[in-house]
């Protein structure tokens, strides 16, 4: 132990630990280095521009460049007051030095250039040098006709940058040792405290139950699960230790049994004379038997077959008795005859077999029999009862419920993995994308690139989008699983369809689509989940948007119904005229001018994960016109009705994309919750 999983664990460590933190050094490094950079290039630019303000205000006055006085002395003194700063030097357009602050800068060439850098519409900057770079910032001078006459370069070495991220390597590096010895002694504390002890200890105790010590117990270890595992391990040796005694204790009673089984020994052989004598009566039982019977001895032919076998098989019995075994397998064309022929030997070694066994009837009818195969001692003979039902209508029907079971299986299977995964493999990882891009995108937007912040955003909207849908299979599922917990409270229906509206406004909008609400007014209030039956709407109205080209209506009603359902009372019995009662509902119904929905489809719309038309026409586009998203909408939408003890169904003509024939999706609540407890009548509706 010691030497392999203790030595992996703190190698792995180590590992982790320097790269992350040689990661993190290098990233600040590079970082600082290019930050230094601009800094010095936008304190050299800075300065150009200071310098070129002074000179152009003497251009104004009317001379020339190569005639101002003093600009030598100025150039010293702005090097001198920027020690980071190499040189600074006025030069012609061609890049011939004029002033300078150092006459040893009089041959300078500008035009060594080794790459640019773009730094605004009038500056640049260039590292130019041969043996010794520099960052020169050009800076132009106009006359006051707006005409360039000389530029003013402030440069300043590349060595110093140099020289300063060594310096911060330096520090890193010292930094970097310390905190590294500091994690990695931790690191090697927790693993032996709390991995590589424990491990032992268990190790120890395994070693000495597995030498025969079963009263051997492990102490309690500091780590949970450790813990566990030294407790299954005691509970294990306590059971082998019970185990042991009880073996002990059988032994002693088989010894006992042995005793009593020689005793009958002796008995069975009296017996044995009274059984040769019931063998006339087994053979006409046999006979009349309602399975075939085949008797073979241990030369492999048939000796008796009775009367079912004859009708079974389609051949007589003196056809078949007297013929060996294998033969006539050959005659009933059995498939897989080595199969069959096997059962015989193990049959005739004494072992009880069975197998199903294909065969012909001699008129070409095929049979599947259910072969029992068993030896029995006839004197110092062995002989092999063989017993064949038919069962060719069990096996058909049998290989279908199995393919059934199977499939059904199969799908509650893979619904189960997929709601399972959503809502544990899904949900934890999206809820950390989605808190992670909303802290880049609220305290980090001017860190970060531009472009990386657009990104960040995109990950965001998108997880925000897959949270929905998790969401949704969630729903589904608990409403699936009736774990799903309403609120119940007054509601006035009519308000929450308006906020509904308001809600979706945005959307109606976008896609150009007129909504009209013919609520009434006169509606009482019903007892319902509010945030339910917003969601209901939603996914409703939703699906009219989508379905609905451009420039279409929709149109949201609300009116008061009544249905005439059985009453609670009479749920025990067979219900009869006098037991119904009518009660109040409001029915809300939301038509489009959409393209319909085949009559085929308008129950099965309601069914989780079903979507109409192909699934290539999928889209993430929460409005987009004929977009197919998960097939969750409407399944909630019902869950929800049903849980309020409602219904929800839909008409609409058909499915016809250029005519837009429209679907209009009826809602139907209760207005008071104990008629859930109650049957609806939908044939006995009105007003």
């Amino acid at each position: 132990m010691k030497n392999t999983l203790e030595k992996r664990i703190i190698l792995f460590s180590f590992i982790i630990l320097f790269c992350t933190i040689l990661a993190n050094s290098s990233m600040d490094i590079a970082g600082f280095r290019k930050d230094y950079i601009t800094a010095l290039i936008l304190r050299s630019q800075s300065l150009g521009v200071s310098l070129r303000s002074s000179v152009e205000k003497v251009v104004a006055l009317g001379l020339d460049v190569k005639e101002i006085e003093g600009l030598n002395e100025k150039c010293r003194e702005l090097v001198q007051a920027n020690p980071e700063i190499a040189y600074c030097i006025i030069s012609d357009l061609e890049g011939k030095p004029l002033y300078w602050n150092d006459p040893a800068l009089a041959a300078t060439r500008f035009d060594l250039i080794n790459r640019s850098i773009r730094a605004g519409a009038e500056q640049r900057t260039n590292l130019i040098g041969l043996d010794t770079l520099y960052y020169d910032t050009v800076t132009p001078i106009h006359s006051p006709y707006g005409k360039q006459v000389a530029l003013v370069h402030i440069g300043f070495a590349e060595k110093i940058i140099s020289a300063k991220v060594a310096a911060i390597i330096l520090r890193s590096a010292a930094i970097l040792v310390v905190f590294f010895l500091a994690s990695f002694t931790l690191v090697i504390f927790f693993v032996k405290k709390s991995i590589v002890q424990p491990v032992s200890a268990l190790l120890k105790g395994v070693k000495s139950i597995a030498e025969g010590n079963l009263d051997t117990r492990i102490q309690p270890l500091p780590v949970y699960e450790f813990d566990t595992v030294a407790k299954n391990i005691n509970n294990m040796s306590a059971s082998l230790q019970n185990r042991q005694e009880e073996i002990r204790t059988n032994y002693k009673q088989l010894e006992k049994a042995h005793g009593e089984l020689h005793d009958s020994f002796y008995k069975l052989e009296s017996l044995r004379g009274e059984l040769e004598k019931s063998e006339e009566l087994y053979k006409s039982l046999m006979e009349e038997a309602s399975d075939a019977i085949l008797v073979i001895g241990d030369d492999e032919v048939v000796k008796i077959a009775n009367k079912m076998a004859e009708e079974m098989f389609g051949y007589s019995a003196s056809s078949i008795t007297g013929s060996s075994f294998a033969r006539m397998l050959q005659m009933l064309k059995v498939e897989d005859v080595p199969l069959i022929y096997g059962l015989l030997q193990k049959a005739l070694a004494g072992k009880h077999v069975e197998e199903e066994m294909v065969f012909m009837r001699q008129n070409g009818e095929r049979v599947v029999g259910r072969i029992h195969a068993n030896s029995i001692k006839s004197g110092s003979k062995r002989l092999v009862q063989a017993i064949v039902r038919d069962v060719t209508k069990e096996h058909e029907i049998l290989r279908n419920l199995e393919k059934s079971a199977a499939d059904l299986a199969r799908l509650n299977k893979m619904k189960d993995s997929f709601l399972g995964l959503a809502s544990h493999e899904l949900k934890t990882p999206l809820t950390v994308i989605m808190g992670y891009s909303e802290l880049i995108i609220t305290n980090m937007p001017d860190k970060i690139d531009k472009t990386v912040l657009a990104m960040v955003e995109n990950i965001s909207n998108a997880a925000a989008r897959l949270d929905g849908i998790v969401k949704d299979m969630v729903d589904v599922s608990m409403i699936e699983e009736k774990k799903l917990q309403l609120k119940f409270e007054d509601i006035d229906l009519n308000r929450l369809v308006e906020a509904c509206i308001s809600e979706l406004r945005f959307f109606f909008s976008l896609r150009k689509q007129e909504i009209v609400a013919k609520l009434d007014e006169t509606l009482p209030l019903i007892k319902g989940d509010r945030v339910r039956l917003m969601q209901l709407l939603s996914n409703v109205l939703g699906n009219a948007i989508k379905f609905t080209p451009d420039g279409g209506k929709i149109t949201v009603a609300s009116n008061l119904k009544y249905l005439m359902r059985s009453s609670h009372n009479a749920r025990a019995g067979t219900p009869n005229s006098n037991d119904r009662e009518h009660h109040a509902y409001v029915e809300v119904t939301i038509a489009d001018t959409g393209i319909g929905i085949d009559r085929e489809d308008h129950l099965r719309i309601f069914e989780k994960f079903y979507e109409v038309g192909n699934i290539e026409e999928h889209s993430t586009g929460k409005v987009a016109f004929k977009g197919k998203g998960a097939g969750l909408g409407l399944a909630i939408a019902k869950g929800i009705v049903t849980m309020h003890g409602g219904e929800i169904w839909v008409e609409s003509p058909g499915f016809n994309p250029q005519d837009n024939p429209g679907s209009t999706f009826h809602i139907l609540l209760p207005v008071h919750a104990s008629v859930n407890d109650m049957s609806v009548d939908y044939l006995n509706l009105f007003n």
